[in-house]
């Protein structure tokens, strides 16, 4: 039978990372202490509470979805920058880029009666083939123990190394049942769904996802947090938010890393700025010093 490996946040990341690379996903168990958890709930809760279903075939008409988290729940902030996860995300998406970035922060709340989500892989929404790397990676945080019967996220482990094209049956899905707490990291390649509600309560979850940093994020970061805010947060925090130029060239503005702007407005016309990769500086300018010469 299908399973997915458990993992407790003091296990070696090497584990971890294979374990992905075989299965497609793992459970963290209990990522989150007791007190972060308490916070988090605490702060996005109401938020949800205020929030009306979703009116949408795969989003759900049971189901509440809340976006911007990095703006709206200070706790997602240090959630975004956990170690251990950055730790997987580097070991996934650097082969395909030379910086990651988020690309989702999203609560969602799965209500009674909400039967499972169309089984899909997040990955499909960039029409692009990454030899050797996934293009976005997702992380789904369990604010509710994740059960049986309550919402727990289907999933069909090593589904992305199957051919494409091919179809999950029932009996190669598994329901990721998780401690509140805990996080599920999967593939984006991966075939999975929000599942069925069966329960008298409402389950939520919050997912953070990362992808390429050459590919459009899903949330526009740069609305969703105001400025004022995100000139205020970690420099890591503002890079994974977008504020940063992926070498060639990708993000700048008239010329300059982004992150620059969030420090102070420009003072005067700033000469471009060539953001290259070390690798093809010399033979860059071989180049042009043969064309001079030529």
């Amino acid at each position: 039978m299908p399973a997915l490996q458990h993992f407790q946040p003091d296990h070696s990341p090497a584990d971890i990372i294979a374990a992905l690379e075989r299965d497609g996903g793992v459970v963290i168990d209990q990522l989150l202490e007791p007190a972060a958890l308490a916070r988090f709930r605490q702060q996005l809760n109401p938020l949800l509470d205020a929030s009306p279903d979703c009116q949408g075939d795969f989003y759900g008409y049971a189901t509440r979805r809340l976006s911007g988290l990095i703006a709206r729940v200070p706790a997602c902030r240090e959630l975004a920058i956990h170690p251990l996860i950055l730790q997987v995300m580097d070991a996934f998406l650097l082969k395909g880029c030379r910086e990651y970035q988020l690309n989702l922060t999203q609560a969602i709340r799965i209500g009674p009666g909400e039967p499972r989500q169309f089984l899909h892989s997040d990955g499909l929404m960039f029409p692009v083939k990454v030899p050797g790397s996934e293009s976005m990676i997702n992380c789904m945080y369990a604010l509710d123990d994740f059960t049986e019967d309550n919402g727990a996220t289907n999933v069909a482990p090593g589904s992305h190394l199957w051919p494409e094209g091919r179809e999950a049956q029932e009996d190669e899905i598994v329901r990721a049942a998780m401690q509140a707490g805990s996080v599920l990291i999967y593939l984006g390649s991966v075939i999975h769904a929000g599942g069925a509600n069966r329960s008298a309560a409402p389950r939520t979850g919050v997912v953070l996802s990362y992808n390429l940093g050459w590919l459009r994020q899903a949330e526009n970061h740069y609305l969703a947090v105001p400025r004022e805010l995100a000139s205020e947060l970690p420099e890591r925090l503002q890079r994974l938010l977008g504020y940063f130029v992926h070498a060639p060239n990708l993000g700048s503005v008239d010329g300059r890393d982004p992150i620059e702007l969030l420090r102070g407005p420009a003072q005067g016309q700033a000469r471009f700025t060539e953001f290259l990769p070390e690798e093809i500086r010399g033979p860059l300018a071989e180049a042009r010093a043969a064309m001079q010469k030529g």
